[in-house]
C-alpha cells in the first residue's frame, strides 16, 4: 500500500505521454542501418521524461542532486552497451543482455554507495569512455540490412518497458530521494528493448552493431546531465532541462553530420576485424 500511496491521476497522464512519445521516437530506430538507429536510442527518450516529471514534483536541489547521480550512473551504460555488443553474437540476446544488466546493476551499487562528487563522476566517465571506444572499434562498421517487417509486439514491448522506468523513477523519488530517482532514471530501457526487437528482426550482427555504435554518443548524454546537475540551482528548472535534452540532441546530429571524418566510422565490421 505504502507504493500505491505515491500513485495517483496524475502519474498516469505523464506515462500516457511518455507512451505515446515511445511510439513517435523509437519507431523510426529499427529502420535504418546500425550507426543511424543508435543515434536515434542515444536521445533521452526514458531519460528525458523522467527528469521532467521529477522536475515538476520537486525543487531544484533535488533536481540537481539526481542528475550529479546520474552523471555518475551514465557511463555504466556504456559498460552495459559494450558487454552486450561483444557477446550478443555469440551467446545470444538473452545472455549478453543479462550480463550486461549485471554489470551495470553492480556498478550502480558501487556509485551509490561512492556517492561521487560532479569532478570525480566526469573523471569515471572518461576513463570508461577512452576504454570502451577503444574497445568497441571491432564492432563499429554498419550491417547491410534489408528493411524488416514489425510484428505486432514490437511496440508494446518499447511502450511497456519505458514507461515502467519513468514511472519507477517518479515512485522511487517520491518515497526515497533524488539519489534514487537519478539511477531509476538512467535504466538502460531503450537500448534494452530496441536490443531484444533488432535481434529478433534483423539478427545478433546488425544487434552488435546498433549496441557498439551507441557509446560515442552517450557523451552527449553525460554532458547534458552535468548541465542540469550545473544549471538548475541557479538558473531554474525550464533552462536546465532545456539544456540538458538540447546538448545530447545537439551531440547526436554533429557526430552524424561528421561520421565520414571519423575514420572509425569508415570501415565495416568485416574490414574491422
Amino acid at each position: 500500500m505504502q507504493i500505491l500511496d505515491h500513485v495517483d491521476a496524475g502519474l498516469a497522464v505523464k506515462l500516457a505521454s511518455t507512451a505515446l512519445l515511445v511510439v513517435v521516437a523509437t519507431g523510426f530506430a529499427a529502420r535504418f542501418g546500425a550507426f543511424i538507429g543508435a543515434m536515434i536510442a542515444a536521445i533521452p527518450i526514458s531519460a528525458g521524461p523522467s527528469y521532467l516529471f521529477i522536475a515538476m514534483e520537486n525543487d531544484a536541489a533535488f533536481v540537481a542532486q539526481s542528475a550529479l547521480t546520474s552523471v555518475a550512473i551514465n557511463p555504466l551504460t556504456v559498460v552495459f552497451l559494450l558487454i552486450s555488443a561483444a557477446l550478443v553474437e555469440r551467446l545470444g540476446i538473452a545472455v549478453a543482455l543479462l550480463a550486461g544488466i549485471a554489470a551495470w546493476i553492480a556498478g550502480a551499487l558501487l556509485v551509490t554507495r561512492s556517492a561521487l562528487t560532479l569532478e570525480q563522476g566526469c573523471l569515471l566517465n572518461v576513463f570508461i569512455f577512452v576504454v570502451a571506444i577503444y574497445l568497441s572499434r571491432p564492432l563499429l562498421g554498419d550491417v547491410a540490412g534489408k528493411p524488416v517487417r514489425r510484428g505486432w509486439v514490437d511496440i508494446p514491448l518499447r511502450v511497456i518497458a519505458v514507461v515502467a522506468v519513468v514511472g519507477s523513477a517518479v515512485v522511487v523519488g517520491r518515497m526515497i530521494g533524488p539519489r534514487a530517482a537519478g539511477v531509476v532514471a538512467l535504466v538502460p530501457v531503450v537500448w534494452i528493448s530496441m536490443a531484444v526487437v533488432i535481434y529478433a528482426r534483423q539478427g545478433g550482427a546488425t544487434c552488435s552493431a546498433v549496441l557498439a555504435n551507441g557509446i560515442v554518443p552517450m557523451i552527449g548524454f553525460g554532458l547534458g546531465l552535468a548541465a542540469i546537475h550545473l544549471l538548475v540551482e541557479h538558473h531554474g528548472l525550464t533552462i536546465a532541462l532545456c539544456v540538458g535534452l538540447a546538448v545530447p540532441v545537439s551531440f547526436t546530429l554533429a557526430l552524424t553530420i561528421a561520421r565520414p571524418y571519423i575514420p572509425m566510422y569508415n570501415g565495416t565490421r568485416a574490414d574491422a576485424k
